[in-house]
């Protein structure tokens, strides 16, 4: 299997019922893919026992996901990040802005024996913190400058962190993607 691609993020905002069962307010599109990463963090705790490893727990603790946009839109970095946007489109941020729990995933595109495959990954609970900037002046040659966000991967009440897919239409990726974050009625 050879990783080829990477496409069509999204995010949804997450409620999450008192009893645990989480609802999402619809897929959107942030914006185009350039880069993601995640990190996972995992519990390690070993007992030794007689002179030897006798129980051992290797389970999720919490994630990093660092995703790279082509373009930050004032209305999407205001959703993911709590900020609000006033009625004539100036984004504000506050110091006492909240960011939102959201859903997150993506489309890897694969090759597998000669055959094109794409992989949907699902984030269903991260928080994304405030990006830093980094910008420069334009010199004699062009370079371009990317957003890059970054986010805490958490578990839900049931303790999913991850759903993953995979898929030999990409349509299907997409709509399997999108039905993870369908709107609750």
């Amino acid at each position: 299997m050879a990783k080829i691609g990477l496409n069509n993020f999204r995010y949804a905002l997450l409620t999450e019922a008192e009893d645990g069962t989480p609802s999402y307010s619809g897929a959107k599109k942030p914006a185009k893919a350039v880069d993601c990463k995640v990190s996972i963090e995992n519990n390690t705790a070993e007992l030794y026992a007689d002179d030897s490893l006798a129980e051992s727990d290797y389970t999720f603790k919490k994630g990093t996901v660092s995703i790279t946009i082509d373009e930050d839109n004032d209305e999407m970095t205001a959703e993911i990040l709590g900020h609000t946007i006033s009625e004539d489109g100036e984004m504000v941020r506050k110091d006492t802005d909240v960011a939102p729990f959201v859903a997150f995933g993506r489309i890897l595109t694969k090759i597998v024996n000669s055959v094109y495959k794409y992989k949907v990954e699902f984030l269903p609970k991260v928080k994304f913190a405030e990006p830093s900037q980094e910008d420069t002046t334009k010199g004699e040659n062009v370079e371009f400058k990317t957003t890059t966000i970054e986010g805490t991967v958490m578990k839900l009440a049931d303790g999913t962190w991850s759903k993953t897919k995979t898929f030999t239409d990409k349509a299907e990726a997409i709509t399997y993607l999108e039905g993870l974050m369908a709107k609750s009625e």
